[in-house]
């Protein structure tokens, strides 16, 4: 993708998770807007719940994001320590940086793919009969990787780390958000696309560029094809997955 011509970019992701990304764009000279269209929650529950399993043993240790090792260290107080035998997985290079940040090491990730199909074909989710396994993730999500693992035979505990909300549709997006007509979105999950398509909706009077006619940068051909479904018109261009390489990578830099 050529961005000379992009008048404005949108970073969508939650705040906490576009930081990096937005910095790695001014450093190309670049002027991106923050317009999360997700918000993070801790899910405060877990605690209670991660108690009841301090002690247990796991064959592995899945972490679908960054978010989930943030969540999981403040609110499980996990560490290496506690299970040190402990395979410890990472859905992509993101998830990695953060469990090594916390002092994790020898930490598996897809080697391309950064999705729940990605993790399923790893070498060591292959013949996971009887193992046990715990996934830290946020709430909701595609319902794909526990079911598959206990499908396998795998003895599979979720710790709901967080939850993802719609921010509260307001007027003042309108303030906000004025978009050119050559305006590129970045969106990296099907909720956080969903959620733009909402919050647009509700905040961009008909005499306004529409979203619609936007350029997307997505990361997934299922995320292309929602977008199509959600009234989508514009250029669409698709990462190779979220992390911030691969969306550079997309965008020509």
């Amino acid at each position: 993708m050529n961005v000379n011509h992009i008048e404005q970019i949108i970073i969508t992701k939650p705040i906490t998770t576009a930081i990096s990304l937005l910095q790695r764009l001014q450093a190309f000279g670049l002027q991106p807007l923050l317009f999360p269209t997700l918000e993070i929650a801790e899910n405060s529950e877990v605690i209670a719940y991660f108690h009841n399993f301090r002690n247990t043993f796991f064959n592995s240790a899945l972490f679908i994001s960054p978010t989930a090792v943030h969540y999981a260290m403040k609110l499980c107080a996990l560490n290496s320590e506690i299970w040190p035998t402990t395979q410890f997985i990472a859905q992509g290079p993101g998830t990695k940086k953060a469990l090594m940040h916390y002092g994790f090491c020898n930490i598996i990730i897809p080697e391309k793919e950064y999705s729940s199909e990605g993790l399923l074909n790893l070498a060591v989710l292959k013949n996971v009969k009887g193992q046990k396994i715990a996934i830290f993730k946020g709430k909701g999500g595609r319902g794909l990787l526990a079911p598959s693992l206990q499908q396998q035979g795998a003895i599979v505990t979720v710790f709901d780390c967080y939850e993802r909300r719609c921010p509260t549709p307001s007027l003042d997006l309108e303030k906000q958000l004025h978009l050119p007509k050559n305006s590129l979105f970045i969106v990296t999950s099907n909720e956080g696309l969903q959620n733009l398509a909402l919050l647009l909706h509700f905040a961009q009077p008909m005499n306004k560029p529409d979203w619609r006619d936007c350029h997307l940068l997505l990361i997934s051909d299922k995320m292309y094809s929602l977008a199509r479904k959600l009234g989508h018109k514009g250029n669409i261009e698709v990462a190779d997955n979220a992390s911030d390489e691969a969306i550079l990578t997309a965008l020509g830099f």
